[in-house]
């Protein structure tokens, strides 16, 4: 067996996929043979981690169940959100996820508080962050399921252990005396530990009345005001400003 063979049998043996892949590119690319044993191990080394790290960032991406995917590069701020450069830019280097504190993003219907929230979400899968989004009525409705056939323990313990957890809607249903306390659990169990964003229409001042349970309103709001950033958008609605710019197109067409 050659030594070609021999590193590829060898590549194969220790599961480097990718490392073996480039290894056989080189072998089949004459401009590669100039270049320095290093540096050709390099690429090799780099060829494998770079699709390891793909694959994983696939993967929490799948898990995730992100309501748009959103990425920081795209954003704009010509649509006057409210936000500034220098908080965007603090957002997305997750120096709150650093500290296990939370996010509050509010604001009127449609200002791009889920866009925001899952654009965060987004940067944190790209750095391999466990991530999760759910609205916070199906949040309370796994729960209840989750109860009644008795997976409510791993549905807990899976929601502890998540890196960041995005709460949609948060307040959109008035949130009841056990769910409230169900909540409750969760966020007790992850403050200063794990992040938690609430994207919410509702202001903070508010967020005490949607919940039935006054004492776990209580409870819950001491956890989430001390340990977050609250970030206000504010604006038109994007769907407006987007149906209004199509709309100016279409009469500049005809």
């Amino acid at each position: 067996m050659s030594s070609h063979l021999a590193n590829l049998e060898h590549l194969r043996a220790l599961r480097l996929p990718d490392a073996r892949a480039e290894y056989e590119r080189q072998l089949q690319d004459a401009t590669v043979e100039s270049l320095h044993f290093i540096d050709r191990l390099d690429l090799i080394l780099d060829k494998e981690i770079t699709m390891r790290h793909n694959r994983r960032v696939a993967r929490k991406l799948r898990e995730a169940s992100l309501r748009v995917m959103a990425y920081k590069e795209e954003f704009s701020f010509e649509t006057h959100r409210g936000i500034s450069r220098e908080t965007f830019a603090s957002l997305t280097s997750l120096a709150f996820m650093d500290k296990g504190h939370g996010l509050i993003i509010t604001g009127p219907t449609g200002v791009g508080k889920t866009y925001l929230g899952c654009l965060v979400g987004m940067e944190a899968i790209r750095r391999e962050y466990s991530v999760r989004y759910l609205r916070t009525s199906d949040l309370i409705e796994r729960l209840s399921l989750a109860r009644a056939d008795g997976s409510y323990r791993n549905l807990m313990a899976n929601l502890r252990r998540l890196d960041l957890l995005i709460l949609d809607d948060f307040g959109l249903s008035p949130v009841s005396v056990t769910s409230s306390r169900e909540l409750l659990e969760i966020i007790d169990a992850r403050v200063d530990l794990r992040s938690t964003i609430f994207l919410s229409q509702f202001p903070v001042a508010k967020f005490h009345a949607l919940m039935e349970d006054a004492t776990a309103a209580d409870a819950i709001m001491d956890r989430i005001i001390h340990a977050s950033r609250v970030i206000e958008l504010t604006g038109e609605s994007m769907r407006k400003v987007k149906a209004q710019e199509e709309s100016n197109q279409d009469e500049e067409g005809g």
